[in-house]
C-alpha cells in the first residue's frame, strides 16, 4: 500500500496492535507483504499474514508464511506459539517425518525456559509432543467471554497462546474479596486433576481481552497419557507449583512467578575480535527471568545501528548504583524492536542467558526472587513509570 512506509515512523507497537487486533484491517496480500519488509522480523505480524493466506486458500504461501512464524516464535523462545503456527502449517500441507524431528529438535534447543508452557513442551520427547500437537483443538475468545465457571465439571486444560484472561477464586464467607489473577500468554490453566474422577473448577476464569487459546480435552488428556506417562508426569508437576501469593490455583501463572519487573540498571558489553574496540550500552532492566532478560537501551548509548545487535553475544552486569549485583551473565541478543517516535525512538532487546555456573545462578535467582509485597510494590511502581 502507498501509506505502508508511515508505518515505520511513530509509535511502530500501536501500529502493530492495532493490526493485531483488528483495529486495522489488511485484506490484500500485497499490502501485507509490504508491511513485513518493513517488520520483517515480528513472529505475530507473520501469522497474521498466514491467517490471511490460508483464509483466501493460497495454500503453499500459507504453509511458508506459518514456518517463518514458527521460526520466529521458536527465535524468541515462545514455544507455545511456535508449536500452534506448525500445527496450522502441518494441517495445510501434511509434514515429513524427518520435518517433524527437524522441529522437535529445534523445540529442545530454543525452547528450554521458565514459563510453564516452555517447561511441559521443551521437555517433552518427539513421540510425546506429537501426541499432545495432534489433540490440540484451538479456541477463540472475544471480551468477556467465560471460558468456565466456578463448580462446573472440568473440560480439560488451557495453553493461552495470545490475549489475556482474568482467573477469580470463589468469595470464601468471612474472609476478604479475593483477588482477581491475571492470566496470559503462556500460561496454563484447567482443574484436569485427579484424571481418573469427576474434576470441578474451582475458579471463574474470563477473558479481558480477544484471546486464542488451545485446549486439550480431559477424555482425550487421559488416553494420551495412558500411553506416553511422562505427559502425565511433567503435567502434574507443573500443576504442583504453587503461585507466590499464596493462592489455591493449581498453575503458576508466567508474569508472577517466572518474570519479574525490577527497577535496577545493566551494562551491556558486545563481543569483539578486538578487545579495546569492545563496545558497551547501558540500559534499565524491563523484564528478568532466570532464563533471559528484557532490556531498554539508554537514548546515549544507542548511536549505531540496532539491527546489528541481533544474535550477538552479550556479557551482562547488574547494577545498583555504582555497586555490582551480577556480573559475568552470558548470553546473546534473540529480538530487538524500536518503539516511540522516530526522533526519540526507545529500543529494546531481548537477551536470551547462556548455561550459568551455580554460582551465577545462585545470585541471579537471589536477585530475583524478593517477598511478594516488594515485588508488588515494584510492579506497580515500573507501570507508573511507563506511563509517565
Amino acid at each position: 500500500m502507498n501509506e505502508i512506509k508511515q508505518y515505520a515512523n511513530p509509535d511502530q507497537e500501536s501500529v502493530i496492535g492495532q493490526i493485531l487486533d483488528n483495529q486495522i484491517d489488511i485484506n490484500s496480500v500485497a499490502e501485507f507483504e509490504d508491511l513485513l519488509r518493513v517488520f520483517p522480523d515480528n513472529a505475530d505480524l507473520y501469522r497474521k499474514y498466514a491467517d490471511l493466506l490460508a483464509d483466501k486458500k493460497q495454500v503453499n504461501a500459507a504453509q511458508r508464511a506459518y514456518h517463518k512464524a514458527a521460526t520466529l516464535y521458536l527465535d524468541a523462545g515462545l514455544v507455545l506459539q511456535a508449536i500452534v503456527a506448525k500445527i496450522l502449517a502441518w494441517s495445510t500441507v501434511k509434514p515429513s517425518h524427518r520435518e517433524g524431528i527437524e522441529f522437535h529438535t529445534m523445540v529442545r534447543r530454543k525452547g528450554g525456559g521458565d514459563m510453564p508452557s516452555q517447561v511441559l513442551f521443551s521437555q517433552l520427547k518427539y513421540e510425546e509432543i506429537v501426541a499432545l500437537m495432534l489433540r490440540l483443538t484451538r479456541v477463540r475468545l472475544s471480551p468477556g467471554d467465560v471460558v468456565y465457571d466456578t463448580g462446573q465439571e472440568s473440560t480439560g486444560i488451557f495453553f493461552i497462546v495470545s490475549g489475556e484472561l482474568t482467573e477469580t477464586l470463589p468469595q470464601i464467607k468471612g474472609a476478604e474479596p479475593p483477588a482477581a489473577i491475571a492470566l496470559a500468554e503462556n500460561d496454563i490453566f484447567g482443574d484436569i486433576f485427579p484424571l481418573e474422577e469427576e474434576s470441578h473448577c474451582l475458579a471463574r476464569v474470563v477473558a479481558t481481552t480477544a484471546a486464542e487459546l488451545v485446549k486439550i480435552s480431559k477424555p482425550v488428556l487421559k488416553a494420551a497419557c495412558y500411553r506416553y506417562p511422562r505427559i502425565r508426569e511433567l503435567l502434574e508437576r507443573l500443576s504442583r507449583i504453587r503461585t507466590p501469593q499464596g493462592s489455591d490455583r493449581a498453575w503458576q501463572t508466567v508474569r508472577r512467578s517466572c518474570r519479574y519487573c525490577l527497577p535496577a540498571d545493566i551494562k551491556i558489553e558486545f563481543s569483539s575480535a578486538d578487545d579495546e574496540n569492545k563496545r558497551a550500552v547501558h540500559g534499565t532492566i524491563r523484564d528478568l527471568s532466570t532464563g533471559g532478560i528484557c532490556v531498554v537501551l539508554k537514548n546515549d548509548t544507542t548511536n549505531y545501528d540496532i539491527e546489528a545487535l541481533l544474535n550477538q553475544k552479550t556479557n551482562l552486569t547488574i547494577l545498583e548504583g555504582n555497586r555490582t549485583v551480577i556480573d559475568g551473565l552470558m548470553g546473546a541478543v534473540v529480538w530487538r524492536k524500536t518503539a516511540g517516535q522516530m526522533t526519540h525512538p526507545t529500543h529494546i532487546l531481548g537477551i536470551k542467558f547462556d548455561p550459568m555456573t551455580e554460582e551465577t545462578a545462585i545470585a541471579l535467582n537471589a536477585f530475583c526472587t524478593i517477598s511478594n509485597d516488594e515485588q508488588d510494590m515494584i510492579w506497580n511502581l515500573w507501570n507508573h513509570l511507563v506511563r509517565h
